[in-house]
């Protein structure tokens, strides 16, 4: 394949190495096509090809790759043309490697390429502690942190890409895995923030901005400054009194971003605590008409990062992005691709809020927006759950409205996979919803996964919701099954999945049906559970566990899977220990299980949110980590 560029364009050398990296992945491309590329300053993407001739126009490199996928995936014809309009100067991807899961240079590079097809043009790495720090040898100890070659490889190739590998770190709060070694104690004001004012904070903070700056060749940076909700409350105010969060906030700003200037770099932060902080209330409280003339503000050339992964009506964000508007004029929107709600992805929620928000955006003529991948609790679900969400910005990066029949033509042709096996696991959370979309974001498949089936803290959810939470999860591990014949790329995906199903059919109410079998003294009942029914969910589990060990390994580095390992293992353990306690009870060992004994209480309190993401919280009601 030739390839020309017209006028003549610096880097072009690069573009035709990733071209290349991209074709590896193609199969039985033409070697006659001769493809022309054309850059001007218009917010258009024009793929066409008449026979072997190929002219792609459009603004930048990235949206190169994304009309060159589109002619490589339309060959069966003598003709082909689209033409795209470009709404956001950028459109970019947040992948974070902070909760436990490193992703290997390996896996961001196979990232890259499949955000090139999409024409993505911001790839961001969050990193709270997960990269290198000369001096500083406990930063990122044991968690698989980043080295400075790894970060400048990555970096090197998304570039040939025209992507922008962007750092997103932290300069205030989430730092508790750098704060918890020896040698700290000075610059912790708490466990998970930094004591603002002290001389020693932003010599550490430097030292962090000075690594970013080696590292990565862009000079955007995502100083983080989210959540600082004990900013001040800390040694600070033992040391200093009281002082209002919004001067704090400010005043740290201001020291981090003379550090910035220093370096030559271009600061922006999550935008939460400069609301916060002025309202005392929440992210989302404010009202619509609310005049933010008095409110502390950041200085000029400090970006606001708007981030919101909940609302699905415009308002909402109409309300969020006028008060941004009065607090700065560089901002940046954050939406969500919901791979943080527990073992599985929450599509529902993904598209509703991300429709919402991008159309939102395009009125409010919004120059960025970002997908975010959280990894909330230890990155339990697979990263490559990811791909719907992404894919909807992209798609909404490119057309006016959503259109589910195109979206799923550009997923399959960027992704790999069919769009719709990816969605039917938006079913492992709807469990109680009737075919109600998830906006609540429930997680039962996580909770009653983990909850000990002896205590069943959670039984009294599934007794009240009376749904055959059996039939539920085997309906599903079939449907699972056709996914993984369908999208036989992702078919590692789909086989851990489908396990997960086979899993829950037995175990979701396993804890129900034993304290009605023990409740009614149906012993035989009890027998059969424990000889035959926890037995086999067991070696469901234990090939569960190994298909979601393959699957860490290879998209991420291996530490942090440890606490994967302890979290799958325990269930394991405990269902071993469930058979012993209910036999030596069957046996007249023991005269009674106490466990059993206990009243069953609901876990979620009437108009509460149906969700528990805390591992620590859904195995047990005694604490797993006690005060000293």
């Amino acid at each position: 394949m030739k390839i020309s560029f017209a006028p003549s364009v610096t880097g072009c050398e690069k573009l035709k190495a990733g071209t290349e990296a991209l074709l590896e992945e193609m199969k039985q491309i033409p070697e006659n096509l001769e493809v022309r590329v054309e850059f001007n300053e218009n917010p258009q993407l024009t793929a066409k090809r008449v026979g072997n001739q190929v002219q792609i126009t459009c603004k930048e490199s990235a949206h190169y790759y994304r009309g060159l996928n589109q002619v490589l995936h339309h060959l069966d014809t003598d003709t082909y043309e689209n033409q795209e309009t470009v709404y956001f100067e950028r459109n970019g991807f947040m992948l974070d490697c902070s909760r436990n899961a490193v992703f290997t240079v390996e896996k961001v590079k196979s990232v890259i390429r499949t955000l090139a097809k999409m024409g993505m043009n911001v790839l961001m790495l969050y990193t709270e502690d997960t990269y290198e720090i000369p001096g500083e040898p406990y930063f990122g100890s044991y968690r698989g942190r980043y080295t400075k070659a790894e970060i400048q490889e990555m970096d090197a190739y998304a570039s040939m890409f025209g992507i922008e590998l962007v750092p997103c770190i932290q300069t205030l709060a989430h730092l508790h895995n750098a704060l918890k070694w020896p040698g700290k104690n000075e610059i912790k004001d708490s466990t998970d923030v930094l004591i603002v004012g002290k001389e020693e904070t932003y010599t550490f903070i430097e030292e962090l901005l000075q690594s970013v700056k080696e590292a990565f060749s862009t000079r955007r940076v995502h100083l983080g400054m989210d959540e600082a909700v004990l900013l001040g409350l800390g040694k600070y105010l033992k040391e200093n009194g009281y002082e209002k969060g919004s001067v704090l906030i400010r005043e740290h700003c201001k020291r981090v971003l003379a550090i910035c200037k220093k370096l030559g770099l271009e600061p922006m932060i999550w935008s939460d605590m400069y609301i916060t902080a002025n309202t005392n209330g929440g992210y989302y409280e404010v009202p619509a008409d609310a005049d933010c003339s008095s409110w502390e503000k950041p200085e000029k050339g400090l970006g606001l990062v708007y981030w919101d992964y909940y609302h699905d009506d415009e308002k909402s964000y109409e309300k969020m992005l006028n008060i941004h508007k009065q607090l700065s004029y560089d901002v940046i929107f954050a939406g969500g691709s919901w791979i943080w709600n527990g073992i599985a992805p929450n599509y529902s929620k993904t598209f509703a809020c991300t429709k919402a928000a991008l159309q939102t955006c395009k009125k409010y003529l919004m120059k960025e927006v970002l997908c975010t991948a959280w990894m909330d609790n230890g990155a339990e679900t697979p990263v490559d759950a990811v791909w719907p969400g992404v894919a909807l910005f992209a798609h909404l990066g490119f057309h006016l409205e959503y259109n589910e029949k195109v979206l799923e033509e550009e997923f399959k042709e960027c992704v790999g996979g069919n769009l719709k096996d990816f969605m039917a696991l938006d079913a492992f959370d709807s469990l109680f919803l009737n075919g109600k979309a998830n906006q609540e974001a429930q997680n039962p498949s996580k909770y009653l996964l983990y909850q000990d089936p002896l205590a069943g803290i959670f039984d009294q959810e599934v007794v009240k919701n009376g749904v055959d939470t059996g039939a539920y999860y085997k309906k599903l591990k079939k449907m699972v099954e056709i996914c993984q014949e369908n999208s036989p790329e992702y078919a590692a995906l789909f086989a851990y999945y489908e396990k997960l199903a086979a899993v829950l059919a037995d175990k979701a109410d396993l804890g129900v049906r034993m304290k009605a079998a023990y409740d009614k003294k149906q012993l035989l009942a009890l027998k059969e559970i424990c000889e035959k029914e926890i037995p086999e969910t067991i070696q469901n589990l234990e090939e569960m566990k190994v298909l979601r060990e393959d699957l860490w390994m290879s998209e991420a580095k291996p530490f942090g899977y440890e606490l994967m390992d302890v979290k799958l293992g325990a269930v394991i353990t405990r269902l071993n220990s469930t058979i012993r306690r209910t036999k030596k009870y069957l046996d007249g060992s023991i005269p009674c299980l106490e466990e059993l004994e206990e009243t069953r209480l609901p876990y979620f309190e009437k108009n509460a949110d149906k969700r528990e993401n805390r591992w620590s919280q859904i195995i047990s009601g005694s604490d797993l980590i006690d005060t000293i």
